[in-house]
């Protein structure tokens, strides 16, 4: 059963995937579980007002669970209809390989570019408190 998955054959072709069964309803629960979790994390991120960077972490985490989980809610349900182009088994690899690369982003931007801003925060608060703002004309 296993060694079909290794093969290419297996996976890039237009015949739709097999969903059925209790393949198909751990499928849907994992594919539904994203979603929730994408909107659970939007939800809670829009309540952390006092650090930004929290708030744009969590909207960018919360982008990435809600679209992969309704894309692959959208493939399992042309493979469950038994879709031809829609319903293939490359689908589900493109999305993993999406999910992979974005998620990869968003770790670089929470590892590398966050604490950056978070500096130039701080000498900016740093250069304001000696050189306040200058009054516009009125």
């Amino acid at each position: 059963m296993f060694n079909n998955f290794l093969k290419p054959s297996y996976w890039f072709t237009l015949q739709p995937a097999q969903v059925d069964g209790m393949s198909a309803k751990i499928l849907f629960g994992v594919l539904v579980l994203l979603v929730v979790l994408g909107i659970i994390s939007r939800i809670v991120s829009s309540h952390k007002k006092d650090d930004l960077h929290v708030q744009r972490l969590g909207e960018r985490v919360g982008n990435l669970l809600v679209t992969t989980g309704f894309l692959g809610l959208m493939f399992a349900f042309f493979s469950y209809e038994r879709i031809s182009l829609f319903g293939a088994r490359f689908w589900y690899v493109l999305l993993v390989i999406g999910f992979l690369v974005w998620a990869f982003f968003i770790f670089r931007y929470a590892y590398q570019t966050v604490p950056q801003m978070k500096e130039e925060e701080i000498k900016r608060t740093e250069h304001r408190k000696y050189f306040p703002p200058r009054k516009r004309k009125k």
